[in-house]
């Protein structure tokens, strides 16, 4: 029964991860459709994608897992690293909303919009750190390949949805999209904050509050915040209001 339990909390730790580094590729995707008009670039897309989220958040954990294995005391600090990091993407994230940016897309798939769609990644590594506390050496190396793979679904998903969908008059128009869109982005950011949150909580604070928990306060706060934020953006309104 134990052993059912923790496998259950292993595959929901995986998915929680994906979700928050793969809702982003899905959005990118999405808005990338038409110009992946061929399976060459659909295929570097792709496995661009599901290569960086892969690795990036590896990298960030091993650097975060040698730095607390070899210096305990920074412990703490890695906590607030993990916290400030995610904060920063947020407020960066939130700015653009506010101020209603347009992305432009290039008719090309180059190396620096696979590297710009995978930045968040990076980041997960240190906040991850605190999600596999107890966890052994093959669940955490394996949650990087399921984490990997999420995104790829995602990604996808997110291809077809927009291959299906582009036609349809009442999408294009853009109100749906547009909600649909933005909605998707709540739960991006909930779920990013959620990581960043965890790892204040366990490294910085050392407190043990239950992870359901603090997903929930996540997606309170950001829900609170993004109303609040819709009253003065055109982006956010349509969503939010």
């Amino acid at each position: 029964m134990i052993e059912q339990l923790w496998l259950i909390h292993f595959i929901f730790a995986c998915l929680i991860m994906g979700l928050g580094i793969g809702i982003d590729v899905a959005i990118a995707t999405f808005m990338q459709a038409p110009v992946l008009s061929n399976k060459k670039s659909i295929m570097v897309w792709v496995v661009g994608v599901s290569i960086t989220h892969t690795v990036f958040p590896m990298f960030g954990y091993l650097l975060t897992y040698f730095s607390v294995q070899t210096l305990p005391v920074v412990t703490p600090l890695i906590g607030l690293l993990a916290f400030s990091l995610v904060s920063i993407f947020l407020i960066d994230e939130l700015k653009s909303l506010m101020q209603a940016q347009e992305t432009s897309h290039s008719p090309y798939i180059s190396l620096a919009l696979i590297l710009a769609v995978s930045w968040d990644a990076l980041w997960s590594g240190p906040a991850k750190s605190a999600q596999v506390v107890g966890w052994s050496d093959w669940m955490i190396w394996l949650s990087f390949i399921l984490v990997g793979a999420v995104v790829t679904l995602f990604c996808l998903s997110s291809l077809y949805l927009a291959k299906k969908l582009c036609a349809l008059s009442h999408f294009s128009s853009g109100s749906f999209s547009v909600k649909f869109l933005d909605v998707s982005r709540w739960v991006q950011y909930s779920v990013i904050n959620y990581f960043g949150m965890l790892a204040l909580l366990r490294y910085t604070f050392d407190s043990h509050v239950h992870w359901v928990y603090i997903l929930l306060m996540s997606f309170i706060f950001m829900w609170i915040v993004l109303k609040a934020m819709a009253y003065r953006s055109v982006v956010l309104n349509k969503a939010f209001l």
